[in-house]
């Protein structure tokens, strides 16, 4: 659940900047709808690339990689500026792929958590664990929008005047807390999931367990 918040958090902050960056970083205010359609095609794509590879490897160091490749990725956006949209575009369709993971593995892995749960305590409670985790998806959502946008305005960030307008100190804040804040945030999240203990020799255990009674 730590590590769902952390990459709920990660992504969290530039779902809730990335009209001011295309705006006020990329100058490009028109450009913010056909990106965004680029993003969300890339990780619906993306999704069953990951699911597939998660049928080969762990899922949940399936998950890290694309963790990590959204950091890699996304890294490169605070060295934009004005009119580096065709960049930008690249860097939004590679990390909408990375999307893509987050969509089809957590609800996966958390399965495999309900399993372990039911097996030790002969309890079903998927119920309480998907509550837990939406309530901790909203929480991180709302916590990292939240502090991001008063760390903005502490720093005079103005977005209803233009980019010529801003401080340079506030334009580079704004670009370290739309890429870099969740890269950081991201790679934290692989480091607590990359050695998740349940596998697929520990999940396929809980199977036997959990199916054992009903044989």
């Amino acid at each position: 659940i730590a590590a769902w918040f952390l990459n709920g958090a990660a992504n969290a902050l530039p779902a809730a900047l990335f009209l001011f960056f295309v705006e006020q970083r990329l100058g490009a205010p028109d450009a913010a709808g056909p990106l965004l359609i680029l993003y969300f095609m890339a990780a619906v794509l993306g999704a069953p690339v990951w699911s597939r590879l998660s049928e080969r490897f762990p899922k949940h160091r399936v998950w890290g990689v694309a963790m990590l490749w959204a950091c890699a990725v996304f890294v490169w956006a605070p060295l934009l500026g004005p009119g580096d949209v065709a960049a930008f575009a690249v860097i939004t369709a590679l990390s909408g792929f990375a999307l893509g993971a987050d969509l089809a593995l957590p609800p996966a892995i958390q399965a495999d958590v309900v399993d372990a749960d039911a097996a030790e305590t002969g309890e079903h409670r998927a119920g309480a664990f998907f509550a837990a985790w939406s309530v901790t998806a909203k929480a991180a959502q709302a916590v990292a929008a939240g502090l991001a946008l008063l760390a903005l305005s502490a720093a005079g960030f103005d977005a209803a005047v233009a980019a010529q307008a801003q401080s340079a100190g506030a334009l580079d804040l704004l670009a370290a807390l739309y890429a870099l804040a969740p890269a950081v945030l991201k790679i934290a999240a692989v480091a607590l999931v990359w050695r998740f203990p349940i596998d697929r020799e520990a999940q396929a255990a809980l199977r036997a367990r959990l199916d054992a009674p009903a044989a």
